[in-house]
């Protein structure tokens, strides 16, 4: 049995206000793609289907068409939980109905301990699902006293184990932040101080476990306990990954083989960094021109406005910094005061250099020179 894990979609996702919904169309049909290419029996969504608790009608109507896609036309069971970004009970509506039509969709804790079973000619597969929840949640529903994610996840585990059989295969499906695991700047924190980890050690008796909410692809202890990372990139510190989906290969014996499937965005998400002359040198042959750029510069000097000038041949440069004042280690108010102390005649010089292309002439330097003696002397009082 094939089953493809994936989480973290975020659909309708906003990157510096510029919504993200058609490169996530489009690694949405690459999904279907891989659903076919792989005969896949089941699909696997470890939370965060959506951005936000209220998605808008776009983003709801590209996982209606998904689902239309593989439930519907391919007959293939999908099993989704709520993540921190989702909408618990406006993502659960009619889940028994749904059920029919092979999409289980677990929102609610008291769901977690009622396995998805799924089947084929030699092997049963039972899917233990976790939505995202907090210690409070957990609380309610055991009517228990835990103050931690840990403590709240260990109890709902150690109900599942009490239900299991080692007769069928167990997958536990859970959204949360495994302690030690690699984070990206797009997740959003579960909680404050490190009270949301949750240790690795309770999901190592199953035979896989499925997990959503870090954005990069990983693996935590051992090599069955895993992030299949998001959908795309969705921070300039995933700049270096590479987004994927996990293919795990099940039968009675367990787990036989897991492989990551490389999704390939058109439009991918960059850092370029140098002067900014040679980075518009080096746009004008560049053949992924409208990838998400985000360009370090290394001039010295002033410039006047560097982003329109770069955002010319970058249409999507989405954010621009600038090094030399990134490695400056004094303090904010230090380097203000050292700022005010460069020389007017520097500052004026890089000015008129950006803006006329060539630099001052040694009289215009002079004269320059002379005005700001005569101004400083003046505010003296001398």
């Amino acid at each position: 049995m094939k089953i493809l894990h994936t989480s973290d979609w975020h659909l309708g996702r906003l990157f510096h206000q510029q919504s993200l919904l058609d490169q996530q169309l489009e690694l949405l049909h690459q999904l279907v793609n891989v659903i076919d290419e792989y005969a896949v029996d089941a699909v696997i969504i470890a939370g965060d289907i959506y951005d936000r608790s209220v998605p808008p009608s776009a983003a709801v109507k590209a996982f209606s068409d998904f689902v239309e896609q593989v439930a519907v036309k391919r007959q293939r069971t999908i099993v989704a939980i709520s993540g921190n970004h989702d909408g618990a009970e406006r993502l659960g509506f009619a889940h028994s109905l749904l059920k029919q039509a092979k999409l289980h969709l677990i929102t609610d804790l008291p769901q977690s301990v009622e396995p998805v079973v799924l089947s084929d000619a030699d092997t049963d597969v039972h899917l233990w699902c976790v939505p995202f929840h907090d210690p409070l949640q957990v609380n309610h529903w055991l009517e228990s006293d835990c103050k931690n994610f840990n403590t709240a996840h260990q109890m709902i585990v150690d109900r599942i184990n009490a239900q299991r059989s080692n007769l069928s295969r167990n997958i536990i499906v859970s959204h949360c932040y495994l302690d030690g695991a690699s984070e990206s700047e797009s997740e959003r924190p579960l909680s404050i101080g490190g009270a949301d980890r949750v240790d690795w050690q309770m999901f190592a008796d199953f035979d896989y476990a499925a997990l959503g909410h870090l954005h990069q692809p990983q693996y935590k202890g051992r090599e069955h306990i895993r992030y299949s990372g998001s959908l795309m990139k969705y921070s300039f510190s995933e700049v270096n990954q590479s987004k994927s989906v996990t293919l795990i290969d099940i039968n009675n014996k367990g787990v036989q083989d897991i492989e990551q499937i490389t999704l390939k965005p058109s439009q991918d998400m960059r850092v370029i960094k140098g002067e900014l002359a040679d980075l518009i040198k080096q746009a004008q042959h560049d053949p992924h021109y409208n990838d998400f750029i985000q360009a370090i510069l290394t001039d010295k000097q002033a410039i006047l406005h560097p982003m329109a000038k770069l955002r010319a041949y970058y249409p999507n440069l989405m954010q621009l910094r600038k090094e030399q004042f990134e490695h400056d280690q004094r303090s904010p108010a230090a380097h203000a005061q050292e700022q005010l102390k460069k020389a007017d005649s520097e500052l004026i010089q890089d000015f008129f250099s950006e803006v006329h292309g060539e630099p001052l002439t040694e009289d215009q330097k002079s004269a320059i020179s002379q005005v700001i003696q005569q101004i400083e002397q003046e505010e003296s009082g001398s």
